[in-house]
C-alpha cells in the first residue's frame, strides 16, 4: 500500500482503541469535511462556531482554517482524551489560536442561548434519548440568522468488491443490514421519545428555516495509503466487535481471515479497494 507520508503515523496504527479510531477518520473526513465547511463558511462569515461532540478536532480545525480574523471555533467533547488528540491536530494545522476546547456535550453545554452564528453537530444526536429536544437545544445556541448543521444519515462506508474469492459474494450488503438492525437495537434502548421523521423535519420543528440538505463524498482510491488501510480495517473490524451476533458463521469467518495478517486473503494484501461513504449535512437557520 502507498503512503504519500501526510498522514504521518496515524494511519499507521490499525486503531485498536476508539480514540484511534476516530482519530484516524478525522484524517479519512478530511476531504468531505473541507468541502461542507466551504460550503457552509461561503453562504456567510460566522464569528462563533461551535463543534458539538468534536472528538479528533477535524471539523473544528477545518472551520478555524477558513474563518476570518477574530473569530473563533471552540470544540466540545465529553472525554478530555480526546479533547488532547484534536488540540495536538490544531497545532499541527497551524490554527491552535483560533479553536478553544472544551468539556461539554448535548444537554450540558456551557453556552449561553443566543450566542453562536454556527452550531456543527457530526454524527452526535442520534445518539441522544430525545434526538428532537435536541435540536431543540443546538437551535437555541443561535443568534438571529445563525445556523446548525447536523450531519446524519447519508450512505454507510464500504470497501469490499461484491465478490472478493472469499466466502459468499455481497458482504458489504450484509454487514449494511446487520448495522441497521444494530441501530434500531440500540435507539430501543434509550428512554427518549421516537423521532419518526426525517432530519429537515427536525430543524424545522426546532424553529429553523432556510433548511437546506447536501451530500458530499468520503473516497479513497487504490492503491489505498495509510490511512485508507485503517479505515478498512477498522470497517471490518467493527463489524466483527459489533455484529458478530447477527452475523452467519461463515460471514464471521470470512472477516476473521480478512483480518488476519498470515492469511493470504488478508486485505493488506489486496491492492483493489475503493473506500467510499456518503455523509449528509442538514442545515436550518435560526429566524432574523
Amino acid at each position: 500500500m502507498a503512503d504519500d507520508g501526510r498522514n504521518g503515523d496515524i494511519g499507521a496504527r490499525m486503531a485498536e482503541s476508539w480514540l484511534d479510531t476516530l482519530d484516524v477518520n478525522a484524517e479519512f473526513d478530511r476531504g468531505w469535511v473541507e468541502a461542507a465547511v466551504d460550503w457552509l463558511v461561503g453562504s456567510g462569515t460566522p464569528g462563533r462556531v461551535l463543534d458539538v461532540g468534536c472528538g479528533a478536532g477535524g471539523a473544528a480545525c477545518a472551520f478555524a482554517a477558513r474563518l476570518v480574523p477574530g473569530a473563533k471555533v471552540v470544540g466540545f467533547d465529553r472525554d478530555p482524551r480526546l479533547l488532547a488528540i484534536a488540540g495536538r491536530r490544531a497545532a499541527a494545522q497551524g490554527v491552535e489560536d483560533r479553536v478553544e476546547w472544551s468539556l461539554g456535550q448535548v444537554g450540558a453545554l456551557p453556552v449561553r442561548d443566543g450566542s453562536v452564528d454556527l452550531v456543527w453537530a457530526s454524527g452526535v444526536v442520534h445518539h441522544v434519548a430525545d434526538q428532537q429536544a435536541a435540536v431543540g437545544e443546538l437551535a437555541g445556541l443561535c443568534r438571529p440568522g445563525g445556523r446548525v448543521a447536523l450531519v446524519e444519515g447519508g450512505l454507510p462506508l464500504r470497501c469490499l468488491p461484491h465478490e472478493i474469492g472469499l466466502g459468499r459474494p455481497g458482504m458489504e450488503a450484509r454487514l449494511d443490514e446487520a448495522r441497521a438492525r444494530w441501530f434500531v437495537d440500540m435507539r430501543a434502548e434509550l428512554p427518549g421519545q421516537p423521532m419518526p421523521y426525517g432530519w429537515p423535519e427536525a430543524l424545522r420543528r426546532a424553529g429553523l428555516g432556510e433548511v437546506q440538505t447536501r451530500s458530499f463524498l468520503a473516497e479513497l482510491t487504490p492503491p489505498l495509503d495509510a490511512v485508507g488501510q485503517a479505515i478498512v480495517e477498522q470497517h471490518l473490524t467493527s463489524a466483527v466487535k459489533e455484529l458478530g451476533i447477527r452475523l452467519e458463521a461463515e460471514d464471521r469467518d470470512t472477516l476473521a481471515r480478512l483480518l488476519d495478517p498470515g492469511d493470504p486473503m488478508y486485505v493488506g494484501r489486496r491492492d483493489d479497494l475503493t473506500v467510499t461513504a456518503v455523509r449528509t449535512v442538514h442545515v436550518g437557520t435560526w429566524p432574523v
